[in-house]
This record gives structure tokens, C-alpha cells and sequence, in this order.
């Protein structure tokens, strides 16, 4: 029996006819040695809810110590590890997605915040926030931390620093990214260096102790910019310092040292490409089960890199053709994420089964088995999930008696069949998956597509079909 092809990474094409086959909240493995297949194939991490903030636009989030702030609307609270959650006095201004940074100062450290109405600064001994200001710096639009200076840019390509572990900056304490006359849209740390991000070129910079003025030296200029002020994560704390953004020519790409390596293909550079508007352009990363994720979501999409891999798959929530996630942020050795709508906070978790209260809808679809201009016959399709991974003492039924199902097109995805539900077994239960007398494929072949949305364990290893060719 010839084997249907699956993908090990998202390829939905320009036009449904040309689709490479999809991972819609599925994700691809190395099997281990000795397996029945060498890829196997699992559902993504769920979500468990742990806490809520009472304002409902969560807008960035860092942890200091033990404790982790959270700026959601115009307000900051503080969260501790048992998911107690404080609100601060005062408020934070601006509105949209906030840059965060502490410094190491002893005893207590101090917490910057930028926005787009200017700087905040949290007070964590008065549990307060308020607006910061500095007569020597000019309007600024990110700020991240290196080495003991707080580093703050401005559009018109000026990046200030701060006193070593202090708030205080001088006018002469600065440097201008003058490789291009791209302006500043970030600054980023990222191992020893700093990053100044233009919209045209990335600017390098190391700690060259320097006694007076900018503490840092230009190492090394790239010529290729940052396409939006968000579109740049993987230099947070708690990840693997894997620095991945969205270039000016609607690429996204890695930093592999100073060389900024294309990992997107022909499909997500179309979508970056349509964003009208390329501040909706929102990057993040987390990690679950030792894969390690770059999340980029736009307008209607999301599409997730496994850094582990090198693979993309697409990420929906239930009802959505986007995930309605926003940020990730470590802290208590767990990985969590916001709403982008209800202020709810998230732990992900690969044990999890769900995104939250709703299901997680599990979706592969296959590559296109043909022969063109010939047709075939399919007597038989056998698809070889782990079956018996029902749970007894399950919600029922949905974890005692789960289900997958099973659908085809054979106009190349331009129109589907009703699906066929197929059992995955009660607990122990072994069962073969098969669809019989699937019928005669059309000239552009068969594309099969499998769907669980029941909250169990997901193991695939791959199908096939017994055909017989018929000419065109």
C-alpha cells in the first residue's frame, strides 16, 4: 500500500489547489529509534487558566525576583507564584504593547516601562506606578537592559543610556545609529550585545567600558531592518536567546550570529506582506515538552515556529483563525501567555488539552497523493494513530470514548466530503482506523485531512491507501 504524505511543516499555498498540507495546532517529532514511523505527529500545548487581571488589554509583562508585573490596560499588578494578584496605585499610559526592563540595583530594583505615551516607572517597595520622566531624554519608544544600563531608543535614531544600576540618564550619555538613516524602532540585549534595531539596518554594539559618554562601541552593521516594533522576540529572559523577527522585506528570520538567515517560506511572506497596518505585527516565544517557540501573529493569522525543529505550524483558537494569545513571559519554571481580549493569563502546558475552558482543535492535512492527469481507486485508507487512549474515569465522552474525523477533497481543497468519525478507543481498547471504498479520486489527486478536538493524547504515525490507477 503507497504511503499518503504528510507534512512536518504548515505549507496552506497561495491557492487551495497548490496547498503543501497543513498543521493547524499539530505539531511534527522525531520519533524515538526503532519506532513504527520516523515522525510522529502531537497536538500543541494547551492552556490552564491560573489568573486574571480586572483590566482586559494585557499589554507586556516581566518578572523581577519572584514576583512577575503585568501591565494590562492602564494599570500594572503584581502576581506572585501562588497567583496571588495585587493591583498597583496608579496608572500607565499610552495604549498598545509596552517594553519592559529592570536593572540589578540592590536591594530593591528598579522598573522601567515605555509606552507610547512616554515612560512609567514602577515603585515595587511603594506598590505603586508613575509617570517617569527625564529632562535629557527626547520622546522614546523601547527600552531593554545590558550589562547595568537601562538602554532607551528614539524614532530619530538617538539611543540614551542610564546611570550603571540607576534611572538617571545624561544627554551625553548617548549614540546615534547613523549606519542608515533608518531612525530606531527597538533596543534588544541579546548575550553580550545590544541590538539597535532601524527600520533599514541592525546595529551591533559591545560593552567597550568606555569612561565617558556611550558606554558602548559599534561591532557590526547588518543591512536589513525590523518591519514593525513588535515583530522581534527570542531575547527574553528564560528562553534560548534565539533572536527572530520580521525583516523589511517581509521575511522573518534568525540570527545565526550577525547573519540574519531567512526561515520563512512563499506563504507567511504573502500574509506579512498584506498587513496594512505592520504595528499588528506581534512576536513572542515560549517553551513546552523541550521545544522552544517563536509566535507571530497578524491580522486573522498565526503562524509558530519550532525552534527545536525548524518547522512552522498555524495556531487557532476554538471559533477563530488566529490565536487569541498575546505575550509569553517565564516565571516559577512555567511559560505563560495573556488573552488578547479578557485580561485572562495562561499557563501552556503540554499535558494540557485544551486552550483554556475551550477545546483545542487538532487538524492535519495531508500533501496531495496524485497522479496526474490519472485517477486512482481507493479501496482502503489506514491511518495508524495510538488508539486505546480513551481515559475510564474520563469526561464522558469525549475522554473515555474519543474520536477522530476524517474527511477528503479531490478537487485539491477547493470543496470537502462530509467527515467520517472513526473511534480512537476506549482505555486499552485496540483499534485499526480504516475508511473502505473511499471512492475514485479526481485528476488533481486526494488530499485527506483527520480533525480531534476531543481532549486526549494525540500519537500519529501516518496512513496509506490501497489504490488502483485508472487512466485519465
Amino acid at each position: 500500500m503507497p504511503p499518503i504524505t504528510w507534512p512536518t511543516g504548515t505549507a496552506p499555498g497561495v491557492n487551495p489547489t497548490e496547498t503543501g498540507g497543513r498543521l493547524i495546532n499539530a505539531i511534527a517529532e522525531r520519533a524515538p529509534a526503532g519506532s513504527r514511523s520516523e515522525i510522529v505527529w502531537r497536538r500543541v500545548a494547551g492552556l490552564i487558566a491560573r489568573f486574571t487581571t480586572t483590566q482586559t488589554a494585557v499589554r507586556g509583562a516581566l518578572l523581577v525576583g519572584s514576583v512577575l508585573y503585568v501591565v494590562s490596560g492602564n494599570r500594572v499588578y503584581s502576581i506572585t507564584s501562588s497567583y496571588g494578584v495585587t493591583e498597583l496605585t496608579g496608572t500607565v499610559g499610552g495604549a498598545g504593547p509596552v517594553t519592559m526592563a529592570r536593572n540589578m540595583k540592590a536591594p530593591v530594583p528598579d522598573v522601567l516601562i515605555a509606552h507610547s505615551g512616554g515612560m512609567s516607572s514602577i515603585n515595587i517597595s511603594g506598590a505603586s506606578v508613575a509617570v517617569f520622566s527625564d529632562g535629557d531624554l527626547p520622546s522614546v519608544n523601547s527600552i531593554c537592559w545590558v550589562d547595568g544600563y537601562f538602554i532607551v531608543t528614539a524614532e530619530n535614531g538617538l539611543a540614551y543610556q542610564s546611570g550603571l544600576n540607576d534611572t538617571g540618564f545624561a544627554s551625553v550619555d548617548r549614540t546615534t545609529a547613523e549606519a542608515d538613516p533608518d531612525g530606531l524602532y527597538r533596543a534588544i540585549a541579546s548575550g553580550s550585545d545590544l541590538i539597535l534595531m532601524g527600520t533599514a539596518s541592525l546595529e551591533f554594539y559591545a560593552n567597550a567600558g568606555n569612561p565617558t559618554g556611550f558606554a558602548f562601541n559599534r561591532s557590526v552593521v547588518v543591512p536589513i531592518g525590523l518591519k514593525a516594533p513588535y515583530a522581534v522576540a527570542g531575547f527574553e529572559p528564560g528562553f534560548a536567546d534565539t533572536v527572530i523577527f520580521v525583516a523589511n522585506d517581509n521575511t522573518v528570520r534568525r540570527l545565526q550570529g550577525y547573519d540574519p538567515t531567512p526561515i520563512s517560506g512563499p506563504d507567511l511572506n504573502r500574509l506579512i506582506e498584506a498587513v496594512t497596518n505592520p504595528a499588528e505585527l506581534i512576536a513572542w516565544v515560549y517553551q513546552a515538552a523541550g521545544h522552544a517557540y517563536w509566535v507571530l501573529s497578524g491580522p486573522g493569522w498565526t503562524w509558530v515556529y519550532d525552534v527545536s525543529t525548524g518547522s512552522w505550524h498555524e495556531r487557532q483558537s476554538y471559533g477563530f483563525s488566529d490565536w487569541r494569545c498575546r505575550y509569553g513571559v517565564a516565571a516559577w519554571s512555567k511559560w505563560f501567555t495573556f488573552d488578547l481580549e479578557s485580561g485572562k493569563a495562561f499557563e501552556l502546558n503540554s499535558a494540557a488539552r485544551r486552550d483554556g475552558a475551550n477545546p483545542l482543535v487538532w487538524t492535519l492535512r495531508s500533501n496531495q497523493a496524485h497522479r496526474f492527469p490519472g485517477r486512482a481507486v481507493i479501496h482502503k485508507a489506514s491511518f495508524d494513530f495510538e488508539t486505546g487512549i480513551g481515559i475510564d474515569a474520563g469526561i464522558s465522552p469525549i475522554e473515555t470514548d474519543p474520536v477522530v474525523r476524517i474527511r477528503w477533497s479531490d478537487d485539491g481543497g477547493r470543496s470537502w466530503g462530509n467527515p467520517l468519525t472513526r473511534k480512537l478507543g476506549t482505555q486499552g481498547e485496540d483499534l485499526p482506523i480504516d475508511i473502505n471504498n473511499a471512492g475514485l479520486t479526481g485528476r488533481k489527486g486526494r488530499i485527506w485531512e483527520m480533525t480531534i478536538s476531543d481532549p486526549i493524547e494525540i500519537a500519529f504515525f501516518g496512513g496509506a491507501m490501497d489504490i488502483e490507477e485508472r487512466a485519465a
